[in-house]
């Protein structure tokens, strides 16, 4: 009896929704991965050149080619680390399934990034509402099972799941920017991706951890 209570106490919620949420995650990474590979087939020199031109895109500093060259390679490479990132979630949702099963066998506690996954899931699926990534870090605090826990953790760990595909397509802009580039391009291009990084990673994982609080309170 004293074991079965360990296990209710101690798992945020039951194998359906392992499934459930396991499911999502894989059928998004599967959708983002689909989308990278079009996405990649799709970009083309001559098209880039028109849409450059027509927005009168500029970069101090940078003739117009370069600029032709930068879109280009940020668009492949962005694809690519699209499809990537997606191949990820599907092992993650993977992962979901087999390690919070283990976790309800063995009698221990759900895993933060268990709960991280779950509050990402809830974010991406309320995409449409504003500061959605504030209750994805709410429900992953709510889902807590630790009562001495505030939540802000598994909030801002939300948070960083959310931010994750952002990350893996910035690092494969990095390696194509450093690998097809000249110097004087890539520090131009870098300064621009790097402040949008920052600013993403600040925007997701602070207001997780907000939402986090919230949910911790609410449970």
């Amino acid at each position: 009896m004293g074991q079965k209570q360990i296990e209710t106490d101690s798992i945020a919620f039951d194998r359906l929704f392992d499934w459930l949420l396991g499911g999502l995650v894989v059928l998004g990474g599967l959708a983002a991965s689909l989308a990278g590979i079009v996405g990649y087939t799709q970009i083309d020199r001559s098209e880039m050149s028109e849409l450059v031109r027509d927005a009168d895109l500029q970069l101090e500093g940078l003739t117009e080619a370069e600029v032709i060259d930068a879109a280009v390679t940020l668009g492949q490479w962005g694809s690519l680390g699209l499809a990537a990132a997606g191949v990820l979630f599907v092992l993650l949702g993977v992962a979901v399934v087999v390690v919070h099963g283990r976790a309800r066998e063995n009698g221990t506690e759900t895993p933060r990034w268990i709960l991280g996954i779950a509050g990402a899931t809830a974010a991406t699926v309320l995409g449409f509402v504003p500061f959605s990534t504030a209750l994805g870090g709410a429900t992953a605090g709510y889902l807590d099972p630790d009562e001495r826990a505030s939540g802000a953790v598994a909030g801002a760990i939300a948070g960083l799941f959310s931010a994750l595909p952002l990350l893996v397509v910035a690092v494969f802009v990095a390696v194509g920017l450093f690998t097809g580039l000249a110097g004087e391009v890539v520090g131009a291009v870098a300064v621009v991706l790097a402040i949008a990084l920052f600013a993403g990673l600040v925007y997701t994982v602070g207001l997780g951890a907000l939402g986090g609080l919230l949910g911790g309170w609410l449970r």
